[in-house]
């Protein structure tokens, strides 16, 4: 049994493919969702521009999938396109466990069949529990970006594999090139893949060169500098700098002129490399076209605004507006190293440049907020107690621990105590089993193979606490916000699957060769994990027979007069009409105003100056300079 490796793992990986996406399917949210959903089907079906900084790929491939589909399949459709990146990243998942468990056990033709149970049957596990975990799933079944840019970090963690086991082949930087690309079709999904890089640094690194301090900082600022490389210097800066230089010349250089000369450049240092046989340099510069051939999806915003589309968020359709969208203007900045801080004296925010602190963490102005913060003794008991333990820790112990509700700010439960909300549908307990799968998995890796164990560590901490360091939110968040870490819950589920085959060799070392045993060993963990988190989360995660979002925007639209005005506040009252208006056409005739963007000079601009399908620009007697003046 198993004595053709390549067939058997094949077919098992499709096995977690199709299982995966029947689960996701049977659960897909029919409609428009609640938050960001609504807003992402209806930009996407009719090639609109979204909230900043935009996912144009996303947007992209909405459009592909929806383009010929009748109206009432539309959402469906686009809901669809998480469902299969889910279904594909479960599979990789699957196979970055079983490469990774073959990097220490060697060739798997000199496997015992005891030893091979355990890794296809580990790799089984680690697959399917994530893929019936909370925030994974919940992401799996709705239209938006987390689930598409979850697959990108997959397919570039199994790139970088892939290139590991072929490093000593022939143009076996074909591998790291295609890496490159997968990051910048990424950039137009969601800018969390590229915190991957640093796990493909280490497979190169530990790959290619034997383990010093020096090697090891040189490696290290090579990551962070191709890290800035890309982000900032590349999305943000490049665009800039094409603003700048045509203010510089008089004109003479344009940014189109100021883009295509940098591409020039590109062209050029990939031939130069290549006639000098620079090879490491050749392939650096390829990678980096490849990011740029990537990153040029963000094209379509631009071309996209230019036309004034009904949906048409900032007003992209010049260079410095773009840029303004890219930097994500609209919603200020947000201090992560140095900035004004609460005073635990005056109870208030600091001001002025001479009154910043080093790691402000209690920064916003919000009088809401300040009150909040005087909760806390320090910025590291609000940094540790708000943002890494209620806005991290708690997330990740839903996922693996259980979860109490889905009521906002509830905390997880194990299943030992009684349930505090045992009505509640997202009252689920998996009793530690996953996370002591996977902290026992977390030890046996770094004891059988520490450098990749080291760089899984790392993909865990940069798609978790780092976020948190750089995020720096304030308390009182609209929202839970688990869809933002589930990279991290992702690096967990290989140790989950690390662990069970470890649970496996560890038998083997007592009761030597035993098929029966490791059979036993796998489907116990498998009905503790995959098949009793996938009963406990079913009820909550099961969106195939909601239509709330939808219904309550027809409804509300239906009940207007013709050409009405409806003022709504945030998300949750605005995308699901703008929804029904695009999508459905519901009510075209009724112009929506949305509160909380009637603070900014482009919207009013909008609404002053543009049609959206039967509704007329709104009377607004204000001249450009008094709506930048009030705004």
């Amino acid at each position: 049994m198993f004595s053709d490796h390549k067939t058997t793992n094949k077919y098992l990986a499709l096995l977690t493919f199709f299982v995966s996406l029947i689960i996701y399917t049977l659960t897909l949210a029919p409609t428009a969702s609640f938050w960001d959903a609504g807003e992402f089907i209806a930009v996407a079906h009719g090639l609109q521009v979204n909230h900043p900084p935009g996912a144009p790929f996303y947007s992209i491939l909405g459009r592909i999938f929806s383009m010929f589909m009748p109206t009432e399949y539309v959402a469906v459709s686009i809901n669809f396109i998480s469902a299969l990146a889910s279904a594909l990243t479960i599979m990789l998942l699957y196979l970055i466990i079983v490469r990774l468990v073959r990097e220490w056990k060697g060739d798997v033709s000199e496997f015992s069949l005891m030893d091979k149970i355990g890794m296809y049957g580990g790799a089984l596990v680690g697959a399917l529990t994530f893929a019936v975990s909370d925030t994974f799933w919940f992401n799996a079944v709705e239209a938006e970006v987390y689930a598409l840019s979850m697959f990108f970090t997959a397919i570039v963690v199994w790139l970088a594999l892939k290139w590991s086991e072929r490093h000593e082949d022939p143009y076996n930087e074909k591998w790291l090139v295609l890496i490159a690309y997968m990051f910048g079709l990424a950039i137009g999904v969601h800018l969390l893949n590229l915190l991957a890089l640093f796990f493909v640094a280490l497979i190169i690194y530990f790959k290619k060169k034997d383990f010093t301090y020096m090697s090891f900082g040189i490696m290290g600022i090579l990551a962070v500098t191709s890290f800035f490389v890309i982000y900032p210097a590349t999305i943000k800066w490049i665009p800039d700098w094409s603003s700048k230089v045509g203010g510089a010349t008089y004109g003479l250089i344009n940014p189109l002129v100021f883009i295509f000369l940098i591409m020039l450049a590109v062209a050029w240092g990939v031939w130069y490399t290549h006639k000098k046989k620079y090879r490491l340099a050749n392939i650096a510069i390829i990678s980096y076209a490849m990011i740029l051939m990537g990153f040029s999806s963000y094209s379509v915003i631009m071309i996209r605004s230019i036309a004034d589309p009904p949906i048409d968020e900032n007003d992209p359709e010049t260079v410095e507006a773009f840029v303004k969208y890219l930097n994500r203007d609209q919603y200020g900045d947000t201090p992560i190293l140095k900035g004004n801080n609460y005073d635990d004296a005056t109870g208030q925010i600091t001001r002025g440049p001479e009154n910043e602190e080093f790691f402000p963490r209690r920064h916003s102005q919000d009088p809401r907020h300040i009150e909040y913060y005087g909760r806390y003794d320090s910025d590291w008991d609000f940094f540790w107690e708000y943002q890494v333990v209620h806005m991290y820790v708690r997330y990740f112990n839903w996922n693996f621990i259980g979860r109490a509700s889905d009521i906002q700010d509830t905390g997880w439960q194990s299943g030992f105590s009684p349930p505090k909300y045992p009505s509640n549908k997202a009252s689920n307990s998996y009793f530690y089993i996953p996370f002591l799968l996977g902290l026992f998995g977390m030890i046996y890796h770094f004891s059988t193979d520490k450098k990749r164990a080291f760089a899984v560590l790392t993909l865990f901490v940069v798609t978790g606490i780092a976020i948190i360091f750089y995020l720096n939110q304030p308390p009182f968040q609209p929202r839970e916000r688990d869809y933002a870490y589930v990279g991290s819950y992702f690096a967990f589920a290989i140790w989950i699957g690390i662990g069970v085959t470890g649970l496996v060799d560890l038998i083997k070392s007592y009761i030597k060769e035993n098929s029966m045993a490791a059979y036993g060993v796998i489907g116990l963990c498998l009905l503790a994990a995959p098949v009793w988190m996938g009963y406990q989360n079913w009820d909550d995660h099961d969106r195939s027979d909601r239509y709330v979002a939808p219904d309550y925007a027809i409804n509300l639209l239906n009940s207007l007069a013709p050409n009405a005005l409806v003022f709504t506040n945030g998300d949750n009252d605005t995308f699901p009409l703008w929804y029904a208006q695009e999508v459905e056409g519901i009510r075209t005739d009724v112009r929506i105003v949305c509160l909380s963007l009637l603070n900014t000079d482009w919207y009013i601009k909008q609404l002053r100056d543009q049609w959206s399908h039967e509704s007329a620009p709104l009377p607004i007697d204000l001249s450009d300079e008094e709506v930048e003046r009030i705004t």
